[in-house]
C-alpha cells in the first residue's frame, strides 16, 4: 500500500510522463520521439477524451486529475470499468467489440501516445516503470470481475475503498483520508450496486467505526485492518 500523503500540480506533462518512466537508460532518441508523438489532452471535467480512430490501440498517461473508463453497451446502457488517476496508464482498444470512452471527473491534464510506438520505445530500455504499470491495470481488471462476480455488497464497498486508499489515500497519524472525485452513483455502477446500497454500506462501516464520511465525497478510514478484513472476507470464503 503507498498512500499518498500530498499531490502536486504539473506544469509539464511530458516531463511527469518521464519522471514516472524513471528509465535512465532511454536513449536520447527515443525521447525525443515520444515526446514528438505525445498529444496533450486538457479535459474539463465532464469532457470525453477525444481519441484519433486511425490508432487501434491508444496509451492515455493520467498527469493530473481523474477520469472515468466507461464501456457502452447499445445506445443507452453504459457501464464504469475503472476509475484512473494521477500517475497512472491505460490502453484503450478500438479493436475491442465494446466501444470504451473515457470521461473527465475533475479537470484532467493527459497525454495520448499510439500504443504501439509507446511499448516499443520503452522496451528499447526495458522501462520497468511502464511494464509495471501495465501489469497493475491487468490486475485490476481481475480484481474488479471477482467484485461483481463473487463478492456481497459490503466486500465490494470495502474493496473499492481498500483500492481508493492505495490510490489516492492521504496518510495522517492516525487516519486516512479519502476525497473521491466520483459520485455514489457512479461507484456503484462499477461495482454493480444501487445508489441506495452504497449509501447503506458506507452507513454500516460507520456505524462499526470503521469510516467516518463527510459530505457525498470525503471519507476517514479510522480502522484500515479492519477495512482490509471485510474487503477480503469473500476469498476466505468462497
Amino acid at each position: 500500500m503507498k498512500p499518498k500523503s500530498l499531490n502536486h500540480p504539473h506544469a509539464d506533462p511530458f516531463q511527469h510522463f518521464m519522471d514516472v518512466l524513471r528509465s535512465p537508460d532511454l536513449p536520447e532518441s527515443s525521447i525525443s520521439f515520444l515526446q514528438s508523438c505525445g498529444r496533450p489532452l486538457h479535459l474539463a471535467r465532464g469532457e470525453a477524451a477525444e481519441l484519433r480512430e486511425q490508432e487501434q490501440r491508444t496509451a492515455i498517461f493520467v498527469s493530473e486529475g481523474a477520469a472515468k473508463l466507461v464501456g457502452h453497451v447499445g445506445a443507452d446502457r453504459e457501464q464504469i470499468v475503472a476509475f484512473c488517476f494521477e500517475g497512472e496508464l491505460l490502453i484503450l482498444s478500438v479493436t475491442s467489440h465494446t466501444p470504451y470512452t473515457l470521461q473527465a471527473l475533475t479537470e484532467c491534464r493527459l497525454l495520448a501516445f499510439p500504443a504501439g510506438d509507446l511499448i516499443t520505445k520503452v522496451t528499447e530500455a526495458t522501462s520497468s516503470a511502464i511494464v509495471e504499470r501495465t501489469f497493475l491495470a491487468l490486475d485490476q481488471a481481475r480484481d474488479a470481475s471477482v467484485l461483481l462476480g463473487r463478492k456481497t455488497a459490503q466486500e465490494k464497498l470495502a474493496s473499492f475503498l481498500v483500492s481508493m486508499v492505495d490510490r489516492i489515500g492521504v496518510v495522517g497519524p492516525k487516519i486516512i483520508a479519502l476525497d473521491l472525485p466520483m459520485s455514489r452513483r457512479e461507484i456503484g455502477d462499477c461495482l454493480g450496486l444501487t445508489i441506495e446500497t452504497v449509501s447503506r454500506q458506507l452507513t454500516a462501516l460507520r456505524n462499526h467505526g470503521i469510516i467516518k464520511t463527510y459530505g457525498r465525497s470525503k471519507i476517514t478510514i479510522l480502522d484500515m485492518a479492519r477495512l482490509s478484513e471485510r474487503a477480503v472476507q469473500a476469498s476466505c470464503t468462497t
